[in-house]
């Protein structure tokens, strides 16, 4: 995996585990009503947040695309490749045969 993609997926998952302690944290204090209208009073940051993760996500499936789309172009090459390398097998092979049965000059003597 390359570092820029290493980064990347650290860079997700981090977001994903503050996710993760932020809902435990608001979790812990459900009963605190002055906690939560403030917190809803920051509702405008949850927005942010969650476009945030879209975006991550949406970096991650069009960077497997590229990459699938990468894989198969060189899948393509290399069969073509295979493909000519048989080919060239076969005509050598057809070269040989040739060359090994050559019929004699000399008619066979019958008696």
């Amino acid at each position: 995996m390359s570092k820029s993609r290493t980064i990347f997926y650290c860079i997700f998952a981090a977001f994903h585990l503050f996710l993760f302690f932020f809902s435990l944290y608001v979790d812990r204090h459900s009963e605190d009503y002055q906690f939560l209208i403030t917190l809803q009073s920051k509702i405008w940051l949850l927005k942010y947040g969650s476009f945030l993760g879209l975006l991550l996500l949406g970096i991650a499936v069009l960077w497997d695309l590229r990459d699938v789309r990468a894989h198969r172009k060189e899948k393509d090459q290399l069969n073509h490749e295979i493909n000519v390398l048989k080919a060239k097998l076969f005509d050598i092979q057809e070269e040989q045969r040739k060359t090994e049965y050559r019929p004699s000059p000399e008619s066979p003597e019958t008696p």
